[in-house]
């Protein structure tokens, strides 16, 4: 049974600060503005209002724990307190006036939420490294204090000097951020990596701007997913590590000092073209091959050309295509053309060709290095102007679906003000001839010299070689 003293009210005196405004309320406490009567300063003047058994215990835990941490950074600190033995008396503690997390972080975008939570992370590791587990870890317990968010509300603090108050079976915590070894059993878990799921959905409440988590692990590819809220953002490392934290199995959960190094890394990401582009083509063949990739892989089926072509073509910027009769282009999707056994490659024009096969090269070290190649099948020309023995495509105009007509049938149409077909196009059907498709941030891409269409003048086996001695002689050059 609680036991109630007096209700805190406007002038009431708790030390030496005098109650001013009502803040919040909960189930066991209060909090009110107080003004120090020496300094005029005013703070947050917590103070309990239940005082069973199991309330008590745990504000005087919260306070020890407040007490122990002092001025450590990343912690709304204890400015004074007071727990008095009378019964009926209620305890306090002060402690400096901070302003809610959802104000400090309205309007801010990803990259300013990630930097705060890194600095959240650091202060959690510091609290870890003390076996101090926070088990209440939400938004409405991250204030903000001197310029960043810090933690709050330590009432179901954990730590190893800590009096036992939670009975068996009882869950602790936010239940939208709440582990789901603190919903069976709270009493008997692990606080630390049930603070790193916590740490994570509220990391997610954060970055999507809904008011409450979702339910379970966190699966990139659902409706919870950062993409829906983050939308042209590269989100797949965050994706990962949010995954990672919120696993059924606290044991495989990372350490929060990892998820500080993961969360440093994706802000390091998002600022490098280079090392986002690289991230994507690895996470490409990673795509096709989650378990191990091999040296090669071929793909001959038209329908399976097309689906790995627009994998790497659906992300800006992820490839550049080079043509068998040089110079090259970034594919931006593959689509199954209406000439039978076609596809058509979209670079900013129509590129049609009949694919032989598709085949996936990788050298096992840097996926800089990986490359597809796609090889078209010969093909005879369509015999609407004269094409040379050498050549490796011809211009068409497509008037309707696979009927093509020389090229100056679309493209003088204005001049000769004729009216087409709806969907005529300019369109360039290659007769021979391979194509390579690298990362932009490869080194064969950086190289301006490989727009030479050297891949068409070799073999593939040929080429493969070429490939594997450059990233070898990289690989094997001495470090400075």
């Amino acid at each position: 049974m609680s036991t109630k003293s007096e209700q805190p009210q406007l002038g009431s005196r708790y030390g030496n600060w005098t109650l001013i405004k009502r803040i919040d309320g909960g189930g066991n406490a209060d909090v009110w503005a107080g003004r120090n009567s020496e300094s005029r300063t005013v703070a947050a003047i917590k103070i309990l209002h239940n005082l069973g058994k199991e309330p008590l215990s745990r504000f005087s835990n919260e306070i020890k724990a407040l007490r122990e941490l002092g001025s450590l950074e990343g912690i709304v600190p204890i400015l004074e307190y007071d727990f008095p033995e009378a019964k009926g008396s209620r305890p306090w503690y002060a402690m400096p006036m901070a302003r809610s997390s959802e104000a400090f972080l309205k309007n801010t975008d990803a990259k300013a939420i990630v930097s705060e939570f890194v600095r959240l992370g650091e202060t959690l590791a510091m609290l870890h490294a003390k076996k101090f587990a926070h088990r209440d870890i939400k938004p409405q317990n991250l204030l903000a204090l001197n310029g960043r968010l810090c933690f709050s509300d330590f009432g179901l603090v954990k730590y190893p000097d800590l009096s036992p108050v939670t009975p068996e079976r009882r869950d602790v915590g936010a239940k939208f951020t709440m582990a789901p070894e603190m919903r069976r059993e709270a009493a008997a878990a692990d606080g630390l990596p049930a603070d790193v799921f916590s740490f994570a959905k509220t990391l997610w409440i954060f970055l999507t701007g809904k008011p409450l988590s979702f339910d379970g692990p966190y699966a990139a590819e659902s409706s919870v997913g950062l993409k829906n809220f983050m939308p042209g953002q590269y989100t797949t490392t965050l994706d990962v590590l949010l995954s990672d934290c919120t696993k059924h199995d606290p044991v495989a959960r990372p350490r929060i000092a990892e998820v500080v190094e993961r969360l440093q890394y994706w802000l390091r990401v998002i600022d490098d073209n280079a090392l986002k582009n690289a991230n994507q083509w690895a996470e490409f063949a990673q795509k096709f091959f989650p378990h191990q990739t091999p040296e090669q892989a071929v793909w001959t089926d038209v329908n399976a050309i097309v689906d790995v072509l627009n994998e790497i073509g659906r992300v800006p910027g992820l490839n550049h295509m080079f043509f068998p009769s040089g110079g090259g282009m970034t594919i931006e999707e593959a689509r199954r053309a209406p000439e039978p056994g076609f596809i058509e490659l979209h670079t900013g024009y129509v590129t049609l060709l009949k694919p032989a096969k598709l085949s996936f090269s990788s050298f096992r070290q840097d996926p800089k290095w990986d490359y597809l190649r796609l090889e078209a099948a010969p093909v005879d020309p369509t015999g609407h102007y004269e094409v040379e023995a050498d050549d490796y495509f011809e211009y068409l105009s497509e008037l309707n679906p696979a009927q093509y007509a020389h090229p100056d049938v679309v493209e003088y149409r204005e001049e000769h003000e004729r009216e087409l077909p709806a969907g005529s196009r300019s369109i360039t059907r290659y007769l021979r001839g391979s194509f390579v498709f690298f990362s932009t941030s490869s080194p064969y891409n950086q190289d301006t010299s490989t727009y030479d269409a050297r891949h068409e003048q070799m073999s593939e086996d040929e080429f493969r070689e070429y490939m594997r001695r450059n990233a070898t002689r990289v690989r094997s050059r001495p470090r400075k």
